[in-house]
């Protein structure tokens, strides 16, 4: 990973799925890591940010969403990263998600809501996903 970061000129790499332990190391050569993990195995996720680029982001703890974020500047304007994951068992909280898209900053998020739709091009479509199709359609059809 750290040879394809580097080969590429990766500033910014966002991670799901990193399964990794509380307290295990994770550490790239030129890379500052801002981790959540999960209690049980599985599951977890990491943006690196390359050195030297300014990223400050307090994060307030969430009720049900793991998630994590960074700041960073682009075309002299701040703009925050937002990384989060939802188990399928863990509710969405609209509060959460206030808690997140909260300001006038611009936010690009990635996520793993394990919200799934076929519209979406899943196999299948889950109450999440239904909801989120019905949110952003604005009717049920």
């Amino acid at each position: 990973m750290e040879h394809f970061l580097n080969q590429h000129g990766v500033d910014i790499c966002i991670l799901s799925d990193t399964f990794l332990n509380h307290g295990q190391a994770f550490r790239l050569a030129n890379y500052i890591c801002h981790r959540k993990d999960t209690p049980t195995a599985g599951g977890g996720i990491a943006i690196l940010v390359l050195c030297g680029i300014v990223h400050p982001v307090p994060i307030p703890d969430l009720n049900h969403l793991q998630a994590t974020a960074i700041q960073v500047t682009m075309a002299s304007k701040p703009v925050k990263i937002l990384l989060a994951y939802l188990s399928p068992s863990r509710p969405l909280s609209g509060e959460d998600l206030s808690t997140r898209f909260g300001g006038e900053m611009p936010v690009l998020m990635a996520d793993d809501l394990n919200a799934k739709h076929v519209d979406w091009n899943s196999r299948l479509s889950t109450r999440r996903g239904n909801s989120c199709v019905i949110r952003r359609t604005g009717t049920t059809d």
